[in-house]
């Protein structure tokens, strides 16, 4: 019987809504469950499909000082390591046609490819650790099961990046999300027919990230438990900011936060090892915080940083914003001088602020670029189809937890993310940080406003 005998005098309308009831309380269930633990895998040993997308390809990313995240790929039958940059929309290549360049890893030799056609196109890209001359051309391209053949490319002929003399990568793969200036090529992403793709990058020191190729998780749950954010570039992936602060803004203290009133630009930028602000915004921060202790012992009481996303409370412990660093400290000039927080002495194992300046104004506002440490606590997804981007948690081996629980930021899992053993600094060699690949790749409107 589906009821005990007590029951049996129950009226039928009753019974109908104690069945209602408990099936609520079920599917209620279920899914308090889904936002306060992590979406599921998929279970490869049963029927069951999980919470999480099968059959895309997940890419390693491995980590070079904390600052430099690189994937292979295959150009003209070679294994070619990148760097994977949502920052940039091109595809740029250390060649042998570079006699001047240090070749720390092995570069793209078109000699050895029967499938290379000249453009003969030559381009200044200019970064925003210095220029480099490169020459057009077409070549098949393969990341895992993905290939593009005749994909437009860049040969590098000559630079003054100093971090490609050291770098663990020879290529600069740009995922932006469209076309670049001028370009009518496709990009990677178009070739490869790629609309949605995520990038997650692990916390501890020395682990490794991962960028999936195609959707991480089902419809309906990336808009249950994502946050959202519009893309508003044309060519970048760039989205508001405002509200941005190491206390929750209230009353008299607005008029000191970054980002309030018009607001600013964040791009979303995979490439660039740290966050990076205009000087202004950065000297308004100071004014909110204690200094550092270069031994990082009061890491514990430093403030966490707060920031809104097109309406979306984030949060960043003092972790992500405080490296220590290691390496050949008096090397890397040019890195030390777009480093806003410069110590008077340099010294290894020295703790300070992990920002970079960047002094550019668009028409969405002051620019500013969420590097490698939000890839560390926010699994963030790209889709070019919708135009938006979703911020889920980034949980342990770089799968999403929920962002949103019931309607609300889900604050159980971002207090989490500062919990355990990583109370502690992200190591970082200066002389190997990347800074943002953006500069003059990027048109200028009237007004000389930063056309993102």
């Amino acid at each position: 019987k589906p009821f005990p005998v007590a029951n049996e005098a129950m009226s039928a309308p009753r019974a109908m809504l104690l069945l209602l009831a408990s099936t609520l309380v079920a599917i209620g269930s279920s899914l308090k469950h889904a936002g306060t633990l992590s979406f599921r895998a998929p279970n490869t040993s049963s029927n069951e499909a999980g919470d999480l997308v099968e059959g895309v390809y997940r890419q390693r990313l491995r980590n070079f000082q904390n600052v430099q995240y690189y994937g292979q790929f295959v150009i003209g039958g070679q294994n070619i390591s990148g760097i994977f940059d949502t920052g940039s929309f091109e595809l740029l290549v250390r060649s042998t046609r570079c006699d001047h360049c240090v070749h720390p890893t092995a570069p793209y030799d078109r000699s050895l490819s029967s499938t290379y056609s000249k453009n003969g196109s030559v381009a200044k890209h200019v970064f925003g650790s210095g220029p480099c001359i490169s020459m057009k051309g077409y070549e098949d391209v393969s990341v895992g099961p993905l290939t593009s053949g005749k994909q437009s490319f860049w040969e590098i002929m000559n630079h003054r990046i100093q971090a490609l003399d050291t770098a663990k990568f020879a290529a600069i793969v740009g995922i932006g999300p469209n076309f670049a200036y001028g370009n009518k090529d496709k990009t990677l992403l178009m070739s490869f027919g790629i609309k949605e793709f995520s990038i997650c990058l692990q916390k501890s020191s020395g682990s490794d990230g991962f960028l999936t190729w195609g959707p991480t998780v089902k419809p309906q749950y990336k808009d249950w438990y994502y946050a959202k954010a519009r893309v508003i570039g044309k060519h970048h992936w760039v989205t508001r900011l405002s509200n941005v602060s190491f206390a929750k803004p209230s009353g008299g203290h607005l008029e000191n936060v970054p980002c309030m009133g018009m607001g600013c630009a964040a791009i979303i930028d995979s490439g660039t090892s740290l966050i990076a602000a205009p000087a202004a915004a950065l000297m308004q921060l100071s004014t909110q915080i204690q200094p550092i202790m270069e031994d990082c012992s009061n890491l514990h009481e430093l403030p966490t940083l707060h920031f809104n996303i097109d309406g979306n409370d984030f949060t960043l412990p003092p972790q992500a914003y405080v490296m220590r660093i290691t390496g050949a400290v008096m090397e890397a000039d040019s890195i030390w001088d777009i480093l806003f927080f410069k110590p008077k002495i340099r010294r290894v194992n020295m703790c300070m602020p992990a920002f970079m300046t960047i002094d550019m104004m668009s028409q969405h506002g002051p620019v500013w670029i969420l590097g490698m440490p939000f890839f560390r606590y926010y699994h963030t997804t790209f889709d070019r189809e919708q135009e938006a981007m979703h911020f889920a948690v980034a949980g342990p081996d770089c799968f999403p937890h929920p962002y949103r629980v019931n309607g609300t930021a889900n604050k159980e899992a971002m207090l989490a993310m500062s919990a355990g053993d990583l109370k502690q600094p992200m190591d970082v060699e200066v002389s190997a940080l990347v800074p943002p690949t953006l500069s003059e790749q990027i048109d200028v409107t009237e007004g000389n406003l930063i056309d993102l």
